[in-house]
């Protein structure tokens, strides 16, 4: 493979969206959760939606094919970039893993100037290192460490921020903090992994009858020699979440790419769509430069630098919870940022939408765009709106995930997104818990 200068100016785009379980210690202590292994199924194929990142001479490397249809769908709306799939023996190994069993896949990322992976993985700076990237992204530990919600809450803390969520290290100071939290009127306390992601590491707290079953529970790995490291706060009465995104340069300079409106379902990611504009003007104490400056100065003097995206929700009094956690890698968020900017120039705007939904056999993505395609539904480029499948791969029966790109007028987002829904409903696609 090569390791010389790289003669193409275009990226190569990859990675692992389940990123945070890569970066979990092995020694911490868990909170319970039942194994879901369609879920993992439906995260491993998710990074199909790096191709909104990519542009046309981009390279797009995902875990599994992308059908010749889907593509086709893909590039005549835009969004079309060279496509390849690792499809190693093993399936159940993350894309960067599988990438290093793949020689002739290393070669070709070596002739591409910049890699773009979705997070830093411990494969990653492997293969950075092997197709001369060496220098592309930053310490695979430091990256793990600021992802880290203990790392957030630390630094939210530590500046004085409101609503900095509690660090505890053992069961015992668990028991003291939920119970402290539930003492100042707070019916329900959020107990967090700290290394969870997308509602996946998220307990509610509503009882003691729980929490001493909870306590019971880390009591007992404490004494298998496990650490406990989770992050408690309680539940706010949010009226509305929002992500900014921020790009990092290695110098420690930053620039906010923009900031986007967060729906969720649940504790999972369900719509990013373009923020109002007095979502953010109106926030105060601090202000919110005041915290992008601030966190992007700690995310650099900890030697991180690419993407970094900080989750904030405004609570109902007019407070705001200035970060929920930082994610140092690429997000939902920051990929819609992506589309969005490639659509404005249309006068239509991007919302990022996924619905898990039952999937009956023999369905496929090529199936849905040819159903979108005759209600007039799918988008193909230009100023006439429409939806755009990002995601072919979670199609698939019994149970799937819509992922969407709906692009058209912000106002038609509502409209745009259940018309998609029916369609898929004509098509036996049902939402998940729908009557």
């Amino acid at each position: 493979m090569s390791t010389s200068r790289p003669p193409r100016d275009e990226a190569v785009y990859f990675g692992s969206f389940d990123a945070e379980q890569c970066w979990r210690p092995d020694d911490l202590a868990a909170l319970p959760q039942l194994p879901d292994p369609i879920a993992d199924r439906l995260v491993a194929c998710m990074d199909e939606a790096l191709v909104t990142a990519a542009a046309p001479g981009d390279l797009l490397v995902t875990r599994r094919p992308v059908s010749e249809a889907h593509r086709r769908a893909l590039e005549t709306a835009g969004f079309g970039c060279a496509h390849r799939h690792v499809g190693g023996p093993d399936n159940t190994a993350d894309v960067e893993h599988q990438l290093l069993g793949a020689p002739e896949l290393l070669s070709e990322m070596g002739r591409f100037r910049k890699i773009s992976p979705y997070a830093v993985l411990p494969g990653t700076t492997e293969l950075a290192k092997l197709t001369g990237h060496t220098d592309a992204v930053p310490q695979g530990e430091t990256v793990a460490r600021v992802n880290g919600k203990a790392w957030s809450s630390c630094l939210s803390a530590r500046h004085g921020l409101p609503g900095a969520g509690h660090v505890v290290c053992s069961a015992a100071e668990l028991d003291a903090t939920v119970r402290s939290i539930a003492d100042q009127g707070y019916p329900v306390v959020l107990v967090k992994d700290t290394y969870g992601v997308a509602g996946r590491g998220t307990l509610e707290v509503a009882s003691d009858r729980r929490l001493g079953r909870l306590v019971a529970r880390l009591r007992g790995q404490e004494e298998q020699g496990l650490r406990v490291e989770l992050v408690v706060q309680p539940r706010y009465d949010r009226v509305a979440d929002f992500s900014s995104h921020l790009h990092l340069d290695r110098d420690g300079s930053w620039r906010l790419l923009g900031v986007q409106n967060l729906t969720n379902a649940g504790y999972r990611h369900a719509i990013s769509g373009p923020a109002p504009r007095d979502l953010t003007s109106a926030l105060v104490h601090p202000s919110l430069p005041e915290v992008l400056d601030t966190v992007a100065g700690r995310l650099a003097g900890e030697g991180y630098f690419g993407p970094a995206c900080i989750d904030s929700m405004v609570l109902r009094d007019g407070t705001w919870i200035p970060i929920l956690e930082v994610n140092a890698r690429m997000s939902m968020g920051g990929l819609n940022l992506r589309l969005d900017e490639r659509v404005r120039e249309h006068g239509l705007r991007s919302h990022l939408w996924q619905q898990d939904v039952t999937v009956p056999e023999g369905f496929t993505v090529d199936l849905f765009l040819r159903a979108l395609r005759a209600a007039g539904l799918l988008y193909e480029g230009g100023g006439v709106p429409g939806v755009l499948p990002l995601v072919g791969g979670s199609l698939v029966a019994p149970r799937g995930r819509l992922i969407c790109a709906a692009i058209c007028p912000a106002e038609s987002f509502g409209r745009v997104r259940s018309s998609t829904l029916a369609v898929a409903s004509s098509a036996g696609v049902a939402l998940v818990g729908a009557a």
